[in-house]
């Protein structure tokens, strides 16, 4: 039976209290996605870039309007067309703003600009606010122009302090001959004097050849040396920001509803007392099926010295059997198998490699060979172990492959726990080592019974392939038989970020030059392992 810490199944897929905190997972889940973070960003900002250069220019260009309205005390300007106090500056400005922004201003405008525009469609381009907490209102004036834009304003300004005068003038016109009348009529010495109607007739004519004294241009529009929309900073800035969090955004949300392995602390929060016993980098396929250390890279090849290393100080008894499986196809089971066995073998150990996968099988290929006795016949009775065993040399290392043909779903069904354990306690015989490669247990269970006669059991899982809901299941599987894996290879790593480790061996000094030998008979001589006798 498999060996592991002695925790209860269900210990092992219960989280860590003590794993990552809150601020760390957020920060690796940002980590893990950080492509696709900066791919919003990088999408984000070549749309504002767009929007800048593509979208059409505006200019703003802004005069400012006195506004002095006339005290309620005032007997002259009382009863004329003026802006009169309501005893609240601020409501007086805003009061100003409205009336000095009509359809009558805006056509004196165009008429005096011969613009080709109605007059709605200027005060579209008119804003008119006070200007903070004074009695001066900003006229803001927007064009594709900044030339227009600036005539515009000064000319919408004057304008409010002409069509203003020409109404006071208009009323005035209309008071002074019937109030001259009123005060011919006065004694002489009534007719003159502060207060009298004469002195209301001085400043009523006095009025008609002057401006409403009411409102008056304070400052006239400069010529606008930049638009104002769009504006390139703030657009590259909004961007840059809209990139991030549209990215983060997507970061959480692929972490939330992604259940695909992105990164080795996850494995950590979910399988907390399990260890990981090999980081293996991603190496690029050269051919489809399993890799061969011929196929892999330095690193790749430095991680399965790595595993042997931690299995053999493990060794607790003269022969050890490992079963590799994982949760799905494609996870680097078979490669991880093959590799084991020929760092294994690498070392001086007798090894045993068995292909329990009957449905799917890769490993023959693999390593070349054509003519050989497969799993299938070994189960049946068919022919011996021993006489079923191909070698298979790679360079000064060579182990014993016990190949299945596959593509039987009967013959799977033979492995049962009495088959598997005969097979397994009749390769300890002639082995060292034993390692099995097993089909995915979550798609099929025919590599269960192996699970319980085995020393240990290793998970392979593949970085953004492994689905962790097909992981925590493949547990679920183990633990109900009471059989749970010693440690998980995790295959497909960033290696400079995950290793941390840049002194390797160089190509030179690697034992894996030779090309593949193997043999489809049965080895030459096969002998019991040292230290053990041969049985019937």
């Amino acid at each position: 039976m498999s060996s592991f810490s002695g925790a209860p199944p269900g210990a092992m897929l219960e989280s860590s209290s003590r794993g990552p905190s809150a601020l760390a997972r957020y920060y690796q889940t940002v980590r893990s996605h950080l492509k696709l973070i900066a791919a919003c960003v990088a999408v984000t900002l070549l749309a504002a870039i767009a929007y800048v250069e593509l979208a059409p220019k505006t200019y703003t260009a802004t005069a400012q309007v006195l506004v002095n309205p006339a005290s309620t005390d005032d007997t002259v300007l009382f009863s004329l067309p003026v802006l009169h106090t309501s005893g609240d500056p601020t409501q007086d400005v805003l009061t100003a703003a409205s009336l000095i922004t009509t359809p009558q201003i805006a056509q004196a405008t165009i008429n005096a600009l011969a613009l080709h525009t109605s007059s709605s469609a200027l005060l579209g381009k008119i804003q008119a606010n006070p200007l903070d907490q004074s009695n001066i209102i900003s006229l803001q004036v927007t064009s594709s122009s900044p030339q227009q834009a600036q005539q515009i304003a000064n000319t919408f300004a004057s304008e409010i302090v002409e069509v203003r005068t020409a109404a006071l003038h208009k009323a005035i016109a209309l008071v002074i001959p019937g109030l001259r009348t009123t005060v011919a009529r006065l004694p002489a010495a009534q007719q003159n004097g502060a207060g009298t109607l004469g002195d209301q007739l001085n400043q009523l004519e006095q009025l008609q050849s002057s401006p409403d004294p009411t409102v008056s241009v304070a400052a006239e529009a400069t010529l606008p040396t930049a638009p104002t929309s769009p504006r390139k900073g703030l657009s590259l800035v909004v961007g840059l920001f809209a990139g991030l969090l549209i990215g983060l955004g997507a970061a959480f949300a692929f972490d939330a509803l992604d259940p695909r392995l992105q990164r080795e602390e996850q494995l950590k929060e979910r399988f907390p007392r399990v260890p990981i016993l090999a980081r293996v980098p991603e190496a690029e396929a050269r051919k489809p099926g399993p890799l061969t250390p011929l196929d892999l890279p330095i690193p790749a090849s430095e991680q399965y010295r790595t595993l042997r290393a931690t299995l053999t100080a493990r060794r607790t008894k003269a022969s050890q059997a490992y079963l590799l499986t994982g949760s799905a196809p494609a996870e680097g089971k078979s490669t991880s198998a093959i590799n084991l066995a020929a760092a294994l073998a690498q070392s001086g150990e007798n090894v045993i490699l068995i292909e329990a996968d009957l449905r799917r099988p890769t490993i023959a290929k693999a390593l070349g060979l054509q003519k050989f006795a497969g799993t299938e016949e070994v189960l049946n009775g068919e022919i011996k172990l021993t006489n079923a065993l191909s070698q298979v040399k790679l360079g000064t290392g060579s182990f014993l492959v016990l190949a299945a043909h596959g593509n039987n779903a009967h013959e799977a069904d033979r492995l049962s726990s009495v088959a598997a354990q005969r097979l397994v306690e009749e390769a300890r015989r002639y082995a060292d080592f034993v390692v099995i490669d097993s089909p995915p247990i979550t798609a099929v269970v025919d590599a269960l019974p192996i699970a319980k006669v085995v020393d240990a059991v290793l998970v392979t899982a593949r970085i953004g392939h492994t689905r962790l809901s097909k992981l925590s299941e493949l547990w679920e599987l183990l633990g109900h038989q009471g059989t749970l894996p010693t440690g998980i290879v995790l295959v497909g790593v960033h290696e400079q970020d995950e290793l941390g480790y840049a002194y390797h061996l160089t190509a030179r000094e690697l034992e894996w030059e030779a090309p593949i030998e193997a043999n489809g008979g049965a080895p030459e001589a096969l002998d019991p392992a040292p230290g053990r006798s041969r049985r019937s």
